[in-house]
């Protein structure tokens, strides 16, 4: 059965062709506006369930170390079947898959860059300190972590928001899908986290924003 919006931790991450093509059209597009090429580099896919952005990697550059990490051992070894199955070159994969965020195989200051589709959207924010904390000794100095995640509007303080398309969807402060303010969540991880989290960029989602984190120094 394909996994479908909002499923997190309740189904592995495993999707259909259509749903992966969709997936890819906004990841592809970010990774090459805001990461450039990630040939011959060390890069983390947080949070990949079966690994969609794995298939564009001539698109996007082949990374020496393709860290693919998820709570789902299922989700991941999927992918890797399923890229394996399509004549795809696993070789430069490395799994990570556990609870916590437990990213011990990936050497201390070796990642050029990672990121996370819709991940922090199904995290509460304890889950998501967590995550950064654990991310930020892997970090580069150089490196960056962008993460969609959904970002109320400006001046908008609420428990529960509509956003206007063409199905409708509800995000929530309390429950998934969690949704930020944007200042008061940035004042708390830079607090706390060992990264900054600088700003964010406009994704391709009907409504999740990339926001970025820069490893503090």
């Amino acid at each position: 059965m394909c996994y479908t919006e909002n499923e997190y931790l309740e189904n592995p991450r495993i999707v259909n062709d259509e749903y992966r093509r969709r997936l890819q059209s906004f990841q592809v597009p970010a990774i090459q506006k805001y990461f450039g090429s990630l040939q011959g580099k060390f890069f983390a896919d947080i949070g990949c369930g079966d690994m969609p952005l794995a298939y564009c990697q001539e698109e996007i550059g082949r990374p020496s170390k393709y860290f693919a990490t998820d709570l789902s051992v299922e989700a991941i070894y999927s992918g890797l079947n399923s890229l394996h199955r399509s004549g795809i070159d696993t070789s430069n994969i490395v799994p990570v898959s556990g609870p916590y965020f437990d990213f011990d195989l990936i050497p201390d200051s070796s990642l050029d860059a990672a990121f996370s589709n819709s991940l922090f959207s199904h995290l509460s924010l304890n889950t998501i300190l967590i995550c950064l904390k654990n991310l930020s000794p892997k970090m580069a100095p150089h490196a960056r972590y962008l993460s969609s995640m959904i970002i109320l509007p400006e001046g908008i303080d609420s428990l529960q928001y509509e956003w206007k398309m063409k199905h409708g969807a509800n995000s929530h402060a309390a429950k998934d899908p969690f949704h930020y303010e944007f200042l008061e969540f940035r004042k708390i991880v830079d607090s706390c986290t060992g990264f900054t989290c600088r700003t964010f960029y406009q994704y391709g989602h009907p409504f999740q924003v990339l926001v970025e984190f820069i490893p503090d120094l």
